[in-house]
């Protein structure tokens, strides 16, 4: 390869790492932290001791929530699974040392905080009907996914009838969490 071929090459290359760099570093959840982690701990438990009837319908109430979910799930799969689940598909310079690292530690972090992997009920911190809360707040203040993200995969904002229907199935699931309260 001659050398301004390979001049060329590394030139892309370090332009991109300086361009990357500020976006993937921006990446994790918008900066925000764990909120009542302890406490939100001990909701999970106390969720964990609840007799088998109210166990049976507690399950009951996931699993229409769930069935529910199945009609918004496409949304969720285009626009948050690569951060917030086991299903994420990589962009081409996850492979470059250290934005891969900065990309992994993102996910692991946005993963904490909201798991889509199993479908409903979600993992992560804080009750589901906190869980579905936050869900609502981050994407009707277009928090969700992140701008530095989308700046990256065009196309990926909730908005218009898919947020409509994200925000129809969210409120009726937590009415139906509500009963078990």
């Amino acid at each position: 390869m001659s050398d301004s071929i390979l001049r060329l090459v590394k030139g892309f290359l370090v332009l991109g790492l300086l361009l990357l760099v500020p976006v993937v570093a921006t990446f994790s959840n918008g900066g925000k932290k764990h909120d009542n982690d302890v406490e939100n701990d001990k909701k999970e438990t106390a969720d964990t001791t609840i007799s088998d009837s109210a166990q049976m319908i507690q399950d009951s109430v996931y699993a229409t929530i769930d069935n529910n979910y199945q009609t918004v799930r496409h949304i969720f799969r285009k626009s948050c699974f690569d951060c917030h689940s086991d299903s994420t598909k990589y962009p081409w310079y996850h492979v470059l040392p250290f934005i891969g690292g900065m990309i992994d530690d993102d996910i692991k972090e946005a993963k904490e905080h909201l798991d889509l992997s199993n479908d409903f009920p979600f993992g992560g911190h804080a009750t589901q009907i906190e869980r579905l809360r936050e869900i609502r707040e981050e994407i009707a203040d277009g928090d969700m996914p992140i701008l530095s993200y989308r700046f990256m995969h065009w196309g990926l904002l909730i908005e218009g009838k898919r947020q409509d229907s994200l925000f129809l199935w969210i409120d009726e699931s937590i009415k139906l969490l509500k009963q078990l309260e």
